[in-house]
């Protein structure tokens, strides 16, 4: 019998849910817990809300307890209440387990085995409390959501002297550039992942000291589609019914459900444009062409914290989408100090020589006045200066939006450019909105503000059937309000 089996066991046979039955290991459970009881070093589960995921770390933990002698179990969140969730379910396991009654204790925030002497306690993500400590067993919970890698290094460092394990689960994140979307990315780059045959929404990766496991649809699937969603929601509690239900609520919110029922890595609650309609326009290369006539560059202009970003675009006649090259995004120092203009004016003459035709759209406010002129005197370039108060900006995000969902718009699935798009959020005025930064969120959003711009301004000069507004001539440094 195996380990994996002993565990199962000792579930079923010893813990007990809230409705009386006992705790039976489903398949895709069992499924994402082979490598672990084979002796990887680290798991990392990624699956939707409500499958049991607190149940399931709960009863490990228990099972720790039981089995190994002198037993250090963490369970971390990203807060003391998050992880007490974990800690309440194991306590209502050992209040309804005469046999665990007998052997554990609960006190505070922790179950203490006597006569083991092991212990089950809640530590908080911070370096000072998990620096120097050793344990067998970690359990994370919503990696996703801790702002540093650093905690999570600690954890995995302390459980390598006494031959330990860890233990994380999580639902997707926002951003895939935070320590569990890191993680991710470098797991699914093993040159062992693979599909599960049986379900391909579940993905796989291992290695000698490491394993991943994840339920997510891909880009591009339909997140309404029940069959779908249901892959991604193996547990037999979570049944087709049930998300139907949730599809049909008043209180469904399109981000929520991408993200914590499908797997999505999705901007927050206000997220302005749909990963499945970005993605429907991707073209993976796509690059303007050297000496194209008629090429936009519009400017978002950062200096000490956002970033600046350049945004190519292009429609090679009135009937053909807008085509989008890959931006040049800067990232000032974020100490307090700027960027160098000079680093700007470079970035803008490497355009120019690319495209020597083109023109330049600017917000003449925080410091695109001073560029335009730089622009025009040095380079002798073409400036169209696009405002950013809420009118035109409002004007201009509606019209990125639409050109997306009627796939108006082709893009070269830069990442760096879908990240700014994907984290832009949707604030109304009136019957209109504009792009924002999503509700505490400081992810950056430049690149998708300038691909805003750049849009109106071309669709208002020429660049479609629509003929050119009359607010826009042939002069240079023209105010596009």
């Amino acid at each position: 019998m195996s380990d994996l089996d002993d565990f199962a066991n000792f579930a079923a046979s010893v813990l007990t849910t809230e409705d009386g039955s006992p705790l039976i290991l489903e398949p895709f459970q069992r499924s994402m817990l082979v490598e672990h009881f084979e002796g990887v070093r680290e798991l990392l589960i990624l699956m939707p809300k409500k499958l049991g995921k607190s149940s399931l770390l709960a009863g490990r933990g228990l099972f720790e307890l039981i089995s190994v002698p002198f037993a250090n179990v963490a369970i971390v969140a990203a807060s003391r209440d998050q992880a007490g969730l974990i800690l309440k379910q194991a306590s209502g396991y050992i209040r309804r387990s005469p046999a665990l009654r007998r052997r554990l204790a609960v006190v505070q925030r922790e179950i203490r085995h006597g006569a083991n002497g092991g212990t089950m306690r809640v530590l908080a993500a911070d370096s000072d409390t998990l620096d120097g400590w050793l344990g067998t067993l970690a359990l994370v919970d919503e990696l996703g959501r801790w702002p540093s890698a650093e905690n999570y290094g600690l954890l995995r460092a302390g459980v390598v002297p006494r031959d330990g394990q860890l233990i994380g689960i999580s639902t997707a994140s926002d951003d895939e550039a935070n320590p569990l979307g890191q993680l991710r990315s470098k797991a699914m780059a093993l040159p062992t992942f693979r599909l599960d045959p049986d379900n391909p929404k579940h993905k796989i990766a291992t290695s000698p000291s490491f394993a991943l496991h994840e339920w997510s649809l891909d880009p591009g699937d339909d997140h309404t589609d029940l069959a779908t969603i249901k892959a991604v929601n193996p547990a037999t509690w979570m049944t087709v019914a049930l998300l139907a239900e949730e599809l049909d609520s008043p209180s469904f919110t399109p981000w929520a459900h991408q993200r914590f029922r499908c797997g999505l890595w999705t901007a927050g609650e206000d997220g302005a444009i749909a990963p499945a309609e970005w993605a429907a326009c991707a073209e993976p290369g796509l690059e303007i062409p050297e000496g194209a006539d008629g090429v936009i560059v519009a400017i978002d202009l950062g200096w000490k914290w956002d970033t600046t970003a350049g945004v190519p675009l292009w429609r090679e006649s009135p009937e053909a989408p807008i085509r989008i090259h890959s931006p040049t995004i800067l990232t000032p120092p974020q100490d307090g100090s700027s960027l160098d203009a000079q680093e700007i004016q470079g970035a803008c003459a490497l355009f120019q020589e690319r495209w020597p035709s083109l023109t330049f759209v600017l917000d003449p406010e925080a410091g695109g006045e001073q560029l335009g002129q730089w622009l025009e005197r040095e380079l002798g370039a073409r400036v169209v200066t696009h405002s950013q108060k809420t009118s035109p900006m409002s004007d201009a995000s509606q019209q990125l939006a639409e050109a997306i969902a009627g796939r108006d718009l082709e893009h070269p699935e830069d990442e760096a450019l879908t990240k700014h798009v994907l984290s832009a959020g949707a604030k109304f005025y009136g019957v209109g909105w504009r792009l924002v930064k999503q509700k505490r969120s400081n992810l950056p959003i430049d690149a998708a503000v300038a691909l805003a711009m750049g849009v109106r301004v071309l669709n208002a000069t020429g660049g479609t059937s629509k003929g050119p507004r009359n607010d826009i001539s042939a002069s240079s440094a023209v105010l596009f309000a």
